[in-house]
């Protein structure tokens, strides 16, 4: 008998380029935290979307200031002023940290990293230097197009792309990866801020655009930097005159326990960009910097045609304030707290967790052949996956080693929703 859902992914195969690796289920359906197949199969949803539907699937308040906003005016383009788009600036200004005011808006979360360059590079070049320089971490993720797939740093998604994936200019600071370094973890974090002086001072002429990071990595495995890192980098760079990224694409909004992932360190970057769980599902992404840096854009620097879309921009408007009013940062962390202890728990008696870290709903675990070789687990990780999906359990994979479950579920997650998920991953490692 054939499925639905079978010829829906037929279709697929015929029809749609096939770029990277599907799931094998049809979602036609979501609500909170649950989704639905073409067979009418539910599972609870670990990821989110890639940590993007933040405040859940079809939450009523997104759904009621997009439809509100079709009736009155779908689309401008940013030639003109629109309300929406001008509310969304001012409330990014009011929730993102220390000096950060002016908003570019545009599609995603690859165009604000763009975006974000193109701003300190102009940045330098106004201030008499050439930015030639911009600096990234291993194992980072920051795009797949232009010059934030040269920042990311993942081999695997390089190959056969040769120039277009590594401009010039690009480097590659080793990672604070606790878990794999060879010292404590205060150690690893002094170790890679030093490791990132030398980058900068062997490495390049001194003429660095930006320094940019994810405050959590998330595409490379839910790496956490200690905080040891954070303290020695900001120093490192305002000696430097350097300016700071900080990508909160998947961060952001709630995903850590804290609205933004830079309040758990107190980061006051130079620029921040922002996307996924800041439109709840809609497309959309945003670079905000410094007046101070922003001062060099010129009329003609920066345009989009869909950036600040009238619906885009009321949707993420509604899905902030719902994020904030509706408790969902501190749950969050609450919930967060519950997987976590969970999982500790499961790791003592599953010798293939090597590794459980995380803050709030963005937690990494981590799978290896043994505690004492640390050798990746990636066929074991794909096989979990499969059986929780077959359990009613959508989960990520990533990991520099696609050996990393990523556990990234909404916001509105309930606790009795996370129990249900530990027991079945539990059961699931009793399978494998």
């Amino acid at each position: 008998m054939v499925t639905k859902s079978k010829e829906i992914m037929e279709l697929d195969k015929k029809y749609y380029q096939q770029g990277y690796a599907r799931v094998p289920i049809v979602i036609v359906e979501g609500k909170g935290a649950v989704l639905k197949d073409i067979e009418g199969n539910e599972y609870i949803d670990c990821f989110a979307g890639i940590a993007t539907a933040n405040a859940g699937h079809a939450p009523d308040a997104l759904v009621k200031a997009g439809t509100e906003q079709m009736k009155k005016l779908f689309h401008v383009s940013g030639r003109f002023h629109t309300v929406p788009q001008v509310k969304l600036a001012k409330k990014l200004s009011e929730i993102t940290p220390g000096d950060l005011k002016k908003t570019f808006l545009c599609n995603s979360g690859t165009e604000a990293v763009e975006n974000a360059v193109k701003l300190v590079k102009k940045y330098a070049f106004t201030n008499g230097l050439t930015g030639g320089a911009m600096i990234s971490l291993e194992c980072a993720f920051h795009g797949r197009l232009g010059y934030s797939f040269s920042l990311t740093a993942n081999a695997s998604y390089k190959k056969g792309f040769g120039s277009y994936s590594n401009a010039p200019g690009v480097k590659h600071a080793p990672v604070p990866y606790s878990y794999r370094s060879k010292f404590s973890e205060e150690d690893c974090g002094v170790e890679a801020a030093n490791r990132l002086e030398e980058v900068i001072d062997r490495q390049t002429t001194g003429d660095v655009a930006a320094f940019i990071m994810e405050p959590i990595l998330g595409e490379g495995g839910i790496i956490v930097p200690p905080d040891s890192y954070f303290r020695e980098i900001v120093k490192i760079l305002n000696e430097r005159d350097i300016p700071f990224i900080v990508d909160e694409v998947q961060t952001g909004f709630g995903r850590t326990g804290k609205l933004l992932a830079s309040e758990h360190w107190g980061l006051e970057p130079d620029v921040m960009t922002l996307a996924k769980g800041m439109g709840g599902g809609i497309p959309i992404g945003a670079c905000i910097g410094t007046d101070q840096i922003a001062s060099c854009v010129e009329s003609g620097d920066f345009f989009s045609t869909y950036g600040g879309n009238p619906v885009t921009s009321a949707i993420s408007l509604a899905n902030i304030n719902y994020i904030q009013e509706a408790g969902l940062v501190e749950n969050s962390a609450k919930v967060g707290k519950v997987f976590l202890d969970g999982l500790a728990d499961i790791q003592k008696r599953r010798p293939l967790i090597g590794d459980v870290r995380g803050k709030g709903l963005m937690i990494g675990i981590e799978l290896v052949k043994d505690p004492s070789s640390k050798k990746p687990a990636k066929n074991e990780t794909k096989s979990l996956v499969e059986k929780l999906q077959k359990a009613g359990v959508i989960i990520g994979l990533g990991g520099i080693f696609k050996n990393v479950l990523r556990l990234q579920p909404p916001l509105v997650i309930s606790e009795e929703q996370a129990k249900t998920v530990l027991e079945k991953v539990d059961d699931g490692f009793s399978k494998i």
